[in-house]
Formats: structure tokens, C-alpha cells, sequence
């Protein structure tokens, strides 16, 4: 077990320390906040979002801002960006425009089925069981064969010989379908669904990929227009696989209505409740509208509408302070929305934005024992307090009006629009969403009664509760968010140095103690580093003429940090000193000789082109190095992504693995850093800095 000296917990911090204004805040949201309302505000923008279709995707918008403007907000905006399959937003394309009257699938052959196994599909019916941005067949439909696929292998394709036919797949529609065209098969149905159980078994996934690119998403101009998807239940698929499996010839009609074209734009609705400050610093909430799905994200913006509308509410009212920092809220579509805004904003953001929420999904049941709020903290490139505050309003929340209710915090993931963190932007991010809704994610269930009210009002309440918080903070809350964060980060360090120490045990001679040893102290070292940055980062919230005496507040919890993690360094060299002796070894410290590889990697210093993620689009995939799929999502072992938010034109490739490497815990192996860069420096997606 680790062990803090006496002297290192020097007083400052108490596990019951709250803001003082907290409790009254508290009490002032919970007579206001209404989670049938929210509900409401759910069913207004998803009688919309449900049918994916750009036309409706403007009224979702629409809608959303009418909410705003209803709830007082002191500015409302429309946000278009074109939609024409060609314009970039960083290195991402902006989709093209689609629209869809109607599409149904219908089993012609064998005849006399059952009513429920011949019509398949009818999208007026069911807007999910249509993939969107599928093409349209020709008027009145086509009549062709179904022909079972029975692995996701594009090999097998081929072999089927489907030109002109459709392929019954048990797989995602959007990753095969740059296969399409080089067999001359008209398209998918499917009947892949996320979760396995028993009440799946009648509904079917939403699916909304459908580009020809490895790992892309949203269609683009440069994506074949030839194609269509259907999707199905697996009950549906069983009995038409069954039949095929047989030997039976199965002939299916086909009819999709559907357009794309190239002179519209995709909406995203922003507004304001203004803050009195003099400086234009804002908070920034986000959540995604244009999906099917009511929980996934309807809930999610209708949480972050009622949780600000209420605050402008009391605002109105004059029974809360207008918050020194304006609250900005900012709907669209799912990174699409958002990519574009930060695109003609970046320089204002960078400057004024303190820190950033987003929202994504509700629970269907709030009295399930595991429902639970999950709220995701910032990755290793963007230390910051709020990682210590916001769990902190969310314990006291809890503590004070429902003690039993599971809450946790994550590592930081990117699923949704959670890239705000990453240095080119340096918006410190949270994601929060509650958790058993993830069992309609994506499929036909996650319809408007599944959303319920209970689980809005409290999503609601703690987005208000932060917001008004961060949106107020200053000195006054100095010390109390430096105590927290001071907390949080010795947590961290000890909890490295625990992990360091259990590692020692495992050791079996002495070249694996010297390597655990050398990785072991690197490691409380870099993370005592990175909780010094933390606590730094605290000065987001003072002014600018205060800031130089605010870091001279903060230089105590900085020095204790310190020397916390020289403790934990010493007492963890003491105990694989210890190790060593028990098992009559001697540790031996891995000789710093530097390979080939690292010599080179030290010459090459790569700065980004781009903020958020890299799409690749528009580069040849045949040209794509030690990458097989778009690098777009972040996690610890995505190397390509990791990496590349590290690239700020200072570090080496040596340095920028051995951050990946702390990051994840594990070594870099499968993935050339050299070879990627190179490639990347080809096609203009980094600089080398020379």
C-alpha cells in the first residue's frame, strides 16, 4: 500500500469542502426544473430528426431554436454550412444532401407468405429500416433475386456473382459498401443488430454510414450514388436465411424514392444566455441533433434546452445573478455540426471558450439499479480542474437528494463531440449521458415513450448546476477548486504509483526489475507533471490583472504535488530495492542506446494542419499507410489519432510515442509512427518542422 507522509496532506483539503453558494443554488434549481417538459421538448425535435432527411433535419433545427427563443435565450442563430458533398470543415467533408419520399422491400417469391415475412419493409412506417443516403431504384422499383452473403469477408462477394441482385448480410451495411459497384450488386439487407437478446429479435438497427471510404461515415459526392441498404430483424432475417439455406430461390421488390442533390445546407441552431462580464468569455454546451434516435439524442438536447432555459429563466426573473460568462448552447448534427461552427470560430474559442459540456443520450428506466450517470473526463493532453469539479457538484448533487443512485466517472472516449480538448482548440470537454439506454442505440426501439421524464429533469439539473457554476467562477472559488483539484491529483499519482508498485511483484530477474523500475519511476514523474498542469489550469477563471496573484495562490498546492510524487517515487524505489533483495537479484537499468528507428524519429518533428480528427478524404486508400480505416475516433490505442494531437511542431516522434505510451499504458507495437508521418507530410495533413 502506498504511504503519504503526514506532512504532504498539509491541511488544505477536506472531502466535505463545497463552494458555499452551492446548497442554494441547489435548492434554487429544484423548484424550477421539469422533466415533463424536457420530455416535450424530446418529442418536438424528433418527430423530425426520426426521419433523417435533410428537410426534416431543418425543422429539427428550427424547432430547437423556436425552444430557445421560447425559454428567453438572449440570442438565437441558425449555423448553415453547405451541403454539397464537397466543402471540408477541417479535413472532414460536409455530406451531401439527401431526401426520401418513400422506400419499401417486399418478398415476391415464394408466394403466400406470412403478411409479416412478405413485407419487410416500409420506410413511412419505420424510417429506421432504411440505411440513410441510399440511392433511389427506378420508378416503380426493381425486381430481383436476395442472395445470402454468410460471412462479412468482401472476398465471398465475388463469388456469389450478385450482379444485379441484393445480398443478405448479417453485417453492418456501411463497411461493405464500397463493394458494390465492382460486383454490379444493387445493394444490402441486413438484419445486424447491436445487442444480443430476446427482445431484439423484432426490431431492426438504424444504420447511418454509407460512404465508400474504409472507416468513413457520412456520404460525399465522391461516394457511388448507386446503392441502397435495408435493414431488418433478425426474426425477418432468420426465416428468409432459412429459406435461401434451403435452396429456395427468393425474389424480392425494391422501391426507393430518394434524391441527392447539392444546393442545400446542413443546419446547426446556436444560443446565447449572455453573461455581464466585460471580457466576451463563454461555456460552451453541446448535443447532437439528426439522429433516429429519441433517446439518442433528442433526450440529450432536450436536457441541455431545459437545463439552460431555466437558468435564463431565473435569470429573467431576478432570482439568480446573470453569470459573469455567457452560456452558449450549440445543436447539430453529430461532429458534421460542430466542426464547421469551431472552423469560423476557432480563434474566439481558443481565446474566450473556458470550458465545454456535452450531452448525449438519456436512460429509458430511471428506477433500474443500473442506471447510472457516466461522466467522461479530458484525456492526457488537456490536464485540467474541471476533471476534479464537475464530479464534485455531481457527488454533492446525489449526496444531498438521492444517495443511492450509481454515478462514475470514465476515461475520456470519443464518440461523439468530445474533441473540443485537443490542443489546437484547448477547450477542456466533459461528456455526460446516463446509461441503460445503450440497449436502443441505434435500433427501432429507441422511440419517443422510451424517454423518460425523470432521467431529463435530472440530466437537467446537473448541467444547470455546472453551468451556472463554471460559467460564475473566479477567485472566490479559488481555493476551494484548487483543494479539489489538489485531491483529485494526489489520487491520480498515488494510484500510478500503486499500479507501478503491484507490477514489481511479477518480476523475475534482474533486467525485468531494472526495466520496471526505469518505467515505474517515469511514470509517477510524468503524471505528478501533468497534475501540476491541472492545477495550473485554474487560472482559466481569473481575470487577466489576477492571474499573476492567483499563481502565487496556487504555488503551495503545486509544490505538495510535488512532493507527493518524489514521496511516491522514493517509496516505490524502496520497495523494488526490497523485491530485489528477496529474490537475490540485482536491477539492472536498461542501457539508453538509441536504434535506428529512434534515430530517425528524433529528426522529424511533425506539426498538425488540422484540428479535431484526420478523414483521409480524398487521398487515394491505396496510398494510406498503417492505417486500414479512417483515424477519426480517439482511443488510448488508436495510435494514429493519439499521436496526432500531440503534433504541435515542438516534440520529436520519439517524444510523441513515449506520450502515447504513458497514455495507454502499453508500448506502441503494429504501428510505424515514421511511416504514418511520412504519409501524412505527403498529403499535406502535418508539416515537418525543420
Amino acid at each position: 500500500m502506498v504511504r503519504l507522509l503526514p506532512v504532504i496532506l498539509f491541511c488544505l483539503f477536506s472531502s466535505s469542502a463545497q463552494a458555499a453558494d452551492m446548497p442554494a443554488l441547489f435548492q434554487t434549481l429544484q423548484g424550477k426544473l421539469s422533466g415533463n417538459r424536457a420530455r416535450d421538448y424530446a418529442m418536438r425535435i424528433w418527430e423530425h430528426d426520426k426521419w433523417c432527411t435533410f428537410p426534416e433535419w431543418k425543422k429539427s433545427g428550427g424547432e430547437a431554436r423556436a425552444i430557445m427563443e421560447e425559454r428567453g435565450f438572449d440570442q438565437t442563430a441558425l449555423v448553415e454550412t453547405p451541403a454539397d458533398g464537397v466543402t471540408l470543415s477541417a479535413s472532414w467533408t460536409n455530406p451531401i444532401a439527401w431526401d426520401v419520399k418513400q422506400a419499401t422491400l417486399e418478398v415476391i417469391e415464394p408466394a403466400n407468405l406470412p403478411d409479416e415475412m412478405r413485407y419487410l419493409c416500409n420506410w413511412l412506417e419505420n424510417p429506421s429500416c432504411l440505411n440513410i443516403w441510399s440511392g433511389p431504384t427506378p420508378p416503380g422499383g426493381v425486381e430481383t433475386e436476395l442472395v445470402l452473403m454468410e460471412s462479412s469477408n468482401p472476398a465471398e462477394m465475388a463469388k456469389l456473382n450478385p450482379a444485379g441482385k441484393i445480398l443478405l448480410i448479417s453485417g453492418s451495411p456501411g463497411g461493405m459498401k464500397r463493394y458494390l459497384d465492382p460486383c454490379g450488386a444493387l445493394g444490402f439487407v441486413s438484419d445486424s443488430i447491436e445487442g444480443k437478446n430476446r427482445d431484439f429479435i423484432t426490431e431492426n438497427q438504424w444504420f447511418n454510414t454509407w460512404s465508400d471510404l474504409p472507416g468513413g461515415w457520412l456520404m460525399t459526392k465522391a461516394d457511388s450514388q448507386k446503392n441502397f441498404a435495408f435493414s431488418i430483424s433478425q426474426k425477418k432475417g432468420t426465416y428468409l436465411r432459412n429459406l435461401l439455406r434451403q435452396g429456395r430461390k427468393v425474389r424480392v421488390r425494391a422501391v426507393v424514392d430518394s434524391r441527392y442533390y447539392t444546393n442545400d445546407t446542413l443546419t446547426s441552431v446556436t444560443g446565447i444566455l449572455k453573461g455581464s462580464g466585460s471580457e466576451g468569455e463563454e461555456i460552451l454546451v453541446t448535443g447532437h441533433l439528426n439522429e433516429w434516435g429519441a433517446n439518442d439524442n433528442a433526450a440529450g438536447v432536450a436536457a441541455i434546452l431545459e437545463a439552460v432555459g431555466v437558468l435564463s429563466d431565473l435569470v429573467h426573473e431576478g432570482k439568480l445573478p446573470r453569470p459573469k460568462r455567457s452560456i452558449r448552447v450549440l445543436l447539430g448534427a453529430e461532429l458534421y455540426g460542430t466542426l464547421p461552427y469551431v472552423a469560423r470560430n476557432l480563434e474566439s474559442m481558443r481565446a474566450k471558450t473556458v470550458a465545454a459540456l456535452c450531452y448525449d443520450t438519456g436512460a429509458e428506466n430511471y428506477d433500474l439499479a443500473t442506471t447510472a450517470v457516466n461522466l467522461y473526463l479530458n484525456p492526457n493532453v488537456c490536464p485540467t480542474f474541471v476533471d476534479a469539479v464537475f464530479p464534485e457538484i455531481i457527488r454533492l448533487y446525489y449526496a444531498r437528494y438521492n444517495p443511492d443512485r450509481l454515478w462514475r466517472t470514465q476515461s475520456y472516449s470519443m464518440g461523439t463531440d468530445t474533441y473540443f480538448c485537443e490542443p489546437m482548440i484547448g477547450i477542456p470537454t466533459n461528456w455526460i449521458y446516463m446509461s441503460q439506454a445503450g440497449h436502443l442505440h441505434h435500433n427501432s426501439m429507441d422511440t419517443i415513450e422510451k424517454v423518460d421524464p425523470r432521467t431529463l429533469r435530472e440530466l437537467s439539473f446537473l448541467a444547470a448546476a455546472y453551468l451556472y457554476w463554471i460559467a460564475n467562477a473566479g477567485e472566490d472559488e479559488l481555493a476551494w477548486t484548487a483543494r479539489l483539484t489538489f485531491a483529485r491529483g494526489m489520487d491520480v499519482i498515488a494510484e500510478k504509483a500503486e499500479q507501478a508498485n503491484a507490477r514489481i511483484m511479477n518480476a523475475g530477474n534482474g533486467e525485468s526489475l531494472g526495466k520496471l523500475l526505469t518505467d515505474g519511476a517515469e511514470t509517477i514523474e510524468y503524471y505528478t507533471g501533468l497534475e501540476r498542469e491541472a492545477i495550473t489550469s485554474i487560472l482559466r477563471i481569473i481575470p487577466a490583472d489576477r492571474k499573476a496573484k492567483a499563481s502565487a495562490a496556487l504555488d503551495p498546492y503545486r509544490r505538495n504535488l510535488d512532493e507527493i510524487g518524489k514521496t511516491l517515487s522514493r517509496q516505490f524505489r524502496e520497495a523494488v530495492n526490497e523485491k530485489a533483495k528477496s529474490a537475490s537479484v540485482v536491477p539492472v537499468i536498461p542501457p539508453k542506446t538509441e536504434t535506428a528507428w529512434e534515430k530517425e524519429a528524433s529528426t522529424i518533428i511533425p506539426k498538425r494542419a488540422y484540428f479535431g480528427t484526420l478523414s483521409l478524404e480524398g487521398i487515394p486508400v491505396a496510398e494510406w499507410r498503417e492505417v486500414t480505416s479512417a483515424p477519426k475516433w480517439w482511443s488510448p490505442t488508436n495510435w494514429a489519432v493519439v499521436s496526432y494531437w500531440w503534433c504541435d511542431g515542438k516534440r520529436n516522434l520519439n517524444e510523441i510515442k513515449k506520450l502515447c505510451e504513458l497514455e495507454a499504458e502499453r508500448p506502441v507495437t503494429g504501428f510505424d509512427l515514421i511511416k504514418y508521418y511520412r504519409f501524412l507530410e505527403k498529403f499535406k495533413q502535418v508539416e515537418f518542422v525543420r
